[in-house]
């Protein structure tokens, strides 16, 4: 019974881990204009289930892949690093673990050479399942291992080296927090001790897939809240300063679930994230491609909303475990993926976002009015003459009427983007008609 229950409280959070983590989009990019081509494609694994999770490139051309493995390793499942060559020949491949579960979520290739891995563990630590971090050598060894968290289950989705020579760990907790499950954030210095730890969150669940160090030595985490937003589970993005204390932090969403699986700094100073969508799009999950200015705006689109997560501090318990390492001999196999170049539909779920195509001068004020809602529509109020224009989460308008201090709209239940021009000024709002 005792395994039993530990194995579904495994697979629990391992799905909201997968959840935060399993949108990826592999590219093949070449410099010339010839048909893309797959340079190998490899299989690793024994005679149970292997997964990975994570991959780089490394300093000598070669790849480092984490995931987990149920094949190799001392416990139900462990912790599997995998170093190939440039060709995805095997150069050395590890196991870390216990007798329970272990898997890891990250890994990044530090400046000594070595790796940083991150990921949960149920084998150590002070609760249900910890978040562990595991500092190897180059060749694998390792160098310290620590656990961090409470007395329910923590995990980690994303590490990445600071500048600093530290580390920076994003996840989710259920030990801490405001509510459910929380996003924590920790950072270490260079041997896994604490230098400070945060979590975010309302009142439901909330977690981190991706953080990464910001150009001026703060953080940008993604995730997915069910705190805040829109609909059933939003894009949350935190902006935080060096110390965890948040700058800013946005939800991106419409009336189903949306996720984020990566975030990235961009040039310009502003933001990329990844991850898909049940709200907007073709099918019933799309990818989901979210670019934002340095304080995490898309212009005026209407699926953006301001939050404001209650920021706790914490004190996780850390542990210095001792896991078993291994050093299985994966078969590895050449595979023959079929390769194909599909046609994708492309929507742009925020019509109000390009100012410029409406025809809306960037410098437009909001005009002398509002908007309230009320069961089965809205009702717009202004001074004098306007027209409104209702546009559905798909950017079609629905509804388009000039009027004169007051117009009523009846309107089904959902998301919608009122825009409101009288005299040449504007009002733009996203409003929820339930």
């Amino acid at each position: 019974m005792k395994r039993y229950l530990l194995r579904a409280s495994v697979l629990w959070v391992r799905g909201l881990i997968l959840a935060l983590l399993s949108v990826s989009l592999v590219a093949l990019f070449t410099q010339s204009a010839h048909a893309q081509v797959v340079k190998f494609a490899k299989t690793y694994g024994g005679t149970s289930y292997d997964w990975a999770f994570s991959v780089q490139q490394t300093s000598d051309g070669g790849y480092i892949v984490a995931g987990g493995t149920a094949s190799f390793g001392a416990g139900w499942e462990d912790i599997i690093l995998i170093k190939t060559a440039s060709n995805g020949n095997i150069s050395w491949a590890k196991t870390y673990g216990g007798t329970h579960y272990d898997h890891a979520s990250s890994v990044q290739q530090t400046s000594d050479g070595g790796y940083i891995v991150a990921g949960v563990t149920w084998s150590f630590g002070a609760g249900s399942g910890d978040i562990i971090l595991i500092k190897t050598d180059a060749n694998g060894n390792i160098s310290w291992a620590k656990t961090y968290g409470g007395t329910n289950v923590d995990g980690a989705s994303s590490v990445q080296q600071t500048s600093d020579g530290g580390y920076i760990v994003a996840g989710v907790t259920y030990s801490f927090g405001a509510g459910s499950g929380d996003i924590i954030l920790i950072k270490t210095d260079a041997n896994g001790n604490i230098s400070w730890a945060k979590t975010y969150g309302g009142t439901n669940v909330d977690g981190a897939s991706s953080v990464q160090q910001t150009s001026d030595g703060g953080y940008i985490v993604a995730g997915v809240t069910y705190s805040f937003g829109a609909g059933s589970g939003d894009i949350i993005l935190i902006k935080t300063a060096s110390n965890g204390n948040i700058s800013w932090a946005k939800t991106y969403g419409g009336t189903n679930y949306d996720r984020a699986s990566s975030v990235q700094q961009t040039s310009d100073g502003g933001y990329i994230v990844a991850g898909w969508t049940n709200s907007f799009g073709a099918g019933n999950e799309d990818v989901f491609l979210i670019k934002t200015d340095a304080n995490g705006n898309i212009g005026s689109c209407g699926i953006v909303r301001n939050a404001s997560p209650t920021v706790t501090t914490p004190s996780p318990t850390v542990n210095t475990p001792s896991p078993s390492v291994s050093s299985p001999s994966p078969t590895v196999n050449s595979v023959s993926p079929t390769v194909t170049s599909p046609t994708l539909t492309v929507n742009a779920p925020c019509p109000l976002s390009d100012d410029n195509e409406l025809g809306i001068s960037e410098s437009c004020k909001p005009v002398s009015g509002f908007i309230t809602q009320y069961k089965g529509g809205i009702k717009v109020s202004g001074s004098g003459e306007f027209e409104v224009k209702v546009y559905n989460v798909s950017g079609v308008m629905v509804k388009s009427i000039k009027g004169k201090d007051e117009i009523k709209l009846e309107l089904s239940r959902g998301v919608y983007f009122v825009e409101v021009v009288s005299g040449g000024k504007v009002l733009r709002e996203k409003v929820v008609v339930r």
